[in-house]
């Protein structure tokens, strides 16, 4: 795909959520990468993607347990192909790797969804969410990067790695990083990530309690 193509599919995608972090760029270049590693030939053809990786890159990656084995690993070069540049500073090498070995884990995704809205939400019929509130309060509380990434794969298990966007995944790991790895912080405590966690997985939990009180 040449630049122009390129710079006209970004252009007609109207899939890309609102960021604070990520680019309007990087988030499509996430969600495209994305759709290349994860979705079949006959998908990926549909939505006029281009060619996909073989499922190998995508498991090798599934099988990393730290950022620095993601380093390694086709896919992870294939996204920093896509969003790094001489100019990026070193320690985004690091982020980035993380970022991959997360998605890596989605399965089937749901642009404008936010993995902390699908663990607020309902767990069949019992009035309970489909995370735990204590492990959503161990995921708002970690005190380091290996620690967030852990937590967030495991809570993707528990939406059944579906039905979250890529993008925001993407946003989400990010900014925790400037938030707690950098001098950067929020202008006001609402923009943090995890005033925007709480918000949307107790809005979820709020509405099927409030309905069955």
């Amino acid at each position: 795909m040449s630049d122009t193509e390129l710079e006209n599919a970004q252009k007609k995608d109207s899939r890309i959520e609102r960021c604070s972090v990520l680019s309007h760029q990087e988030a499509w270049a996430v969600r495209d990468w994305w759709q290349r590693l994860t979705l079949p030939p006959e998908m990926l053809k549909k939505i006029g993607s281009r060619p996909g990786w073989s499922k190998g890159v995508r498991a090798e990656l599934r099988r990393c347990d730290r950022p620095e084995a993601a380093l390694l690993t086709e896919g992870f070069r294939h996204l920093w192909g896509e969003v790094g540049s001489n100019d990026t500073p070193k320690d985004q090498l690091y982020v980035w790797a993380g970022v991959a070995m997360v998605l890596a884990e989605l399965r089937d995704e749901q642009p404008g969804v936010t993995l902390a809205s699908e663990a607020g939400k309902q767990k069949g019929e019992v009035n309970k969410p489909r995370m735990s509130e204590l492990r959503f309060q161990q995921l708002m509380e970690c005190h380091s990067f290996e620690e967030l990434l852990t937590r967030l794969r495991r809570a993707l298990a528990l939406v059944d790695k579906k039905g979250v966007s890529a993008v925001s995944l993407a946003e989400d790991i990010l900014q925790w990083w400037k938030e707690n790895e950098s001098p950067w912080r929020p202008e006001r405590p609402t923009q943090g990530v995890a005033f925007r966690w709480a918000n949307d997985y107790f809005r979820q939990v709020a509405g099927y309690r409030t309905n069955n009180d």
